[in-house]
């Protein structure tokens, strides 16, 4: 019997992204660039077209909230750049850049202008490291390297490969 894993369902997560940000974008106004990827449950407070954009190739995990109301009910736009994470559950406050290449903690609140090509966690966050480079959705450079070291182990444990094949995949 053949494995099947939650790849199977990509076209179908693909359609349904698609599907949701065009639908915010004509309900809710946020600008999105195309190959943004989204969580289903990321939630945008807006009330203004355009108060809220997001650049290419950025990833917003679940469960977090971008905003552009403040609490006296005026808006202040919200620019997220191009190539950066989003981690779970973040919340992020009216009037706030996040500068191109930056990744943001899970849980964090970002109240503040972020700069480009850091990493900021925290409540309410701050920059733990300047300088990194980010690539596709947020990515470090190296990261391709520890998924593909991860699937070869898991072949290794399920038998489906011999360690001299192994070590010739890795490299």
């Amino acid at each position: 019997m053949a494995r099947r894993g939650l790849h199977q369902f990509d076209r179908v997560r693909q359609i349904a992204l698609a599907l949701r940000r065009s639908w915010l974008g004509l309900t809710r106004g946020v600008t999105f660039a195309e190959d943004v990827d989204l969580s289903m449950s990321t939630t945008f407070v807006n009330r203004t077209r355009g108060a809220i954009s997001i650049g290419q190739s950025t990833a917003i995990a679940l469960h977090c909230i971008v905003s552009s109301v403040r609490d006296d009910g005026s808006t202040a736009p919200v620019r997220i750049g191009s190539r950066c994470f989003i981690g779970a559950g973040s919340l992020i406050l009216p009037g706030v850049t996040i500068g191109d290449g930056t990744v943001v903690a899970a849980g964090s609140v970002v109240s503040r202008d972020l700069p480009s090509d850091c990493i900021a966690s925290g409540n309410p966050a701050r920059i733990v490291r300047r300088g990194i480079d980010a690539g596709y959705l947020g990515r470090m450079p190296d990261a391709w390297m520890n998924q593909r070291l991860m699937q070869v182990t898991e072949a290794l444990r399920e038998g489906k490969v011999g360690r001299r094949s192994a070590a010739t995949k890795a490299d």
